[in-house]
Parts: C-alpha cells; sequence; structure tokens
C-alpha cells in the first residue's frame, strides 16, 4: 500500500497534506535472522547464500557438525544469484509445498520458503535486500567460542 498507492500525511511546517510513498529498502540483521527472513537455510552444506551449490563443506564422520573450508579459495569474489535464478529456486520450493509433495524433491535445495518480502512489487529488483550485521555476527560467534571453551572445560572438572 506504502508503494503504490501511498498514504495521505500533513506536513506541519508546510501546513499541507501530501501522499507518502515509501519502501523497504532493505534488512540489517545477524545471520540467523537473515535465513528467516529470506527463507535460505544458513545451516548445512550449502549455508553461503553467495556461493550456494559451491560452498566448500565438509561433515564430520563422529558427529554432525559440519565445516566450511578453502572460505577464500577465490581469485574473484563468487557471482550472486540474479533475481530471475532466486525466484526460479523459490518458486520451485513454493509450488512444492503448495502441492504437499514429499520433502525430498526439495531437500537438497537450501530455500526452504518463500519469504513474505518476495510479494513486494519491487523487492526482486533491489540487489541488496539484506545486510549483514557484523558487530551481533562477531558477538554470535565469540559466544560461542566461549562456550565451547567453558563447556569443555566443565567436562573435565566432572
Amino acid at each position: 500500500m506504502l508503494w503504490v498507492d501511498g498514504v495521505e500525511v500533513f506536513d506541519v511546517v508546510a501546513s499541507e497534506t501530501f501522499m507518502m510513498h515509501a519502501m523497504l529498502f532493505c534488512t540489517i540483521n545477524d545471520f540467523l535472522a537473515y535465513g528467516n527472513l529470506s527463507g535460505y537455510s544458513i545451516k548445512g552444506r550449502q549455508a553461503c547464500p553467495i556461493c550456494e551449490e559451491n560452498t566448500a563443506s565438509h561433515q564430520l564422520k563422529n558427529g554432525r557438525k559440519t565445516m566450511y573450508l578453502c572460505h577464500r579459495r577465490f581469485s574473484k569474489a563468487p557471482t550472486p544469484l540474479t533475481d530471475i535464478q532466486i525466484h526460479e529456486k523459490v518458486n520451485k520450493v513454493h509450488n512444492s509445498l503448495k502441492s504437499k509433495k514429499s520433502e525430498k524433491s526439495f531437500a537438497s535445495s537450501p530455500w526452504k520458503k518463500k519469504s513474505i518480502f518476495f510479494d513486494l512489487p519491487y523487492w526482486s529488483k533491489l540487489q541488496v535486500r539484506h545486510c549483514i550485521d557484523v558487530i551481533h555476527v562477531k558477538k554470535n560467534v565469540c559466544d560461542s567460542l566461549i562456550g565451547t571453551l567453558t563447556f569443555r572445560e566443565r567436562q573435565k572438572i566432572e
């Protein structure tokens, strides 16, 4: 409604009303929220939304942990998916969910749901839809590292 029709707003300084139009330019969030908002699975073998199939990952033998190796292997940055490619992948998942096909049909795809943002008429045209908040990511990584270290120390004590 704000993008197409606009909303009538009163300007106190000019003492007149005008039609205000607005758009959601991008979201700023940590990586976990990025996964929720975009509909992309940030876990597993294809956790990088840019590399996707080319994510260098390895499953540990004696655990369910996934390691990400060689993340600096590119001499030139990988090309992000175009809006058409993203739409095709999202629509494939969305259609699979609507037709209640088995989850195996899209289990290999990192796109797990169709984000409500794709219903916005301009969303697919934006080059940057989500921005990662580095401060929260840094804090989350630090908390995980400290949690892992203190857990191992607790195991030694017990």
